[in-house]
C-alpha cells in the first residue's frame, strides 16, 4: 500500500514536472512569436491564465489551445500596458542613473525614487494575475495591482523572497532555466495572488450583505421621518 502511494506521487510530481516545462516552452515560443518585445506581455498572460486554471482545480484543460486563445485576445491590450510599465520603469532607472546624491535634497529625491522604484516592482507582480484573473479597462489593473501589493503585504513579500530564492537557484543551475524558470514563477505568483483575490472577494461579499441586511432598516426609518 506505502509502495503504491509512493509510486502515484512519484508520478504526480512527474506529471507536474513536465507541465511546468511544457508551459515554460510555450511561454518562450510565444515570445518569440511577437518577436519578443511584441511577445512577451501577451505570452506572460497566457502562461498566467494557464496557471489559473489548474489552481482552480482545472488540471485537464487544453494547455496549448488556451495559451493560444488568450495570447490572441489578450496581445493588444497586454502590450499598452507592456508600453506603460515600460515608460514608468524607463523613467525610474534613468532617475537613478544620473541622479547623483551630492546634495540633501537630491539625497531625498532620490531616497523617493527608490521608494517609488519597489511601489514599482510591486505592481509588476500583480499584473499579470489581474489581467489573467479579471477583465477590465486597462487603467485599473495599474491601479489595482499597486493597491493589491500594498494592503496585502504579506503575500508580496512572499512573492518577493521566492522570486530572490529562485533567482539564486537559476543562478547555480543555468541548465534548467529554458525549462523552468518562468513557468514555476508564474505559478507560485499566481497561487499567492489568488488567494489575495478570494480574500477580496470574500471580504467584499461580506459588506455587501452587512450592507442589504441594514438597507431595509434604514429606508424604513427614513419613511417613517419623511411622514
Amino acid at each position: 500500500m506505502d509502495h503504491d502511494g509512493s509510486m502515484s506521487r512519484m508520478l504526480r510530481m512527474c506529471e507536474w514536472v513536465m507541465r511546468l516545462a511544457y508551459t515554460n516552452l510555450l511561454w518562450l515560443l510565444f515570445t518569440l512569436m511577437g518577436f519578443g518585445i511584441f511577445g512577451l506581455m501577451p505570452a506572460t498572460t497566457a502562461l498566467f491564465s494557464v496557471m489559473r486554471k489548474w489552481i482552480q482545480g482545472h488540471e485537464q484543460v487544453s494547455v496549448f489551445r488556451t495559451f493560444w486563445k488568450v495570447y490572441r485576445v489578450e496581445f493588444v491590450r497586454s502590450n499598452l500596458i507592456g508600453v506603460a510599465l515600460l515608460i514608468i520603469g524607463t523613467i525610474i532607472y534613468v532617475d537613478l542613473a544620473f541622479i547623483y546624491p551630492t546634495s540633501w535634497f537630491l539625497h531625498v529625491l532620490r531616497f523617493a525614487i527608490y521608494i517609488f522604484g519597489f511601489l514599482f516592482v510591486v505592481s509588476l507582480f500583480y499584473i499579470f494575475p489581474l489581467l489573467a484573473h479579471y477583465d477590465w479597462k486597462k487603467r485599473l489593473y495599474l491601479k489595482f495591482s499597486l493597491l493589491l501589493g500594498i494592503s496585502y503585504l504579506q503575500y508580496t513579500l512572499c512573492m518577493l523572497v521566492f522570486s530572490a530564492l529562485l533567482f539564486v537557484l537559476f543562478a547555480y543551475l543555468p541548465g534548467i532555466v529554458p525549462f523552468f524558470s518562468v513557468s514555476i514563477l508564474a505559478y507560485v505568483h499566481m497561487w499567492l495572488a489568488y488567494q489575495v483575490f478570494k480574500k477580496v472577494e470574500f471580504d467584499s461579499e461580506q459588506r455587501a450583505a452587512e450592507v442589504k441586511k441594514r438597507l431595509p432598516s434604514f429606508l424604513q426609518s427614513k419613511r417613517v421621518n419623511t411622514q
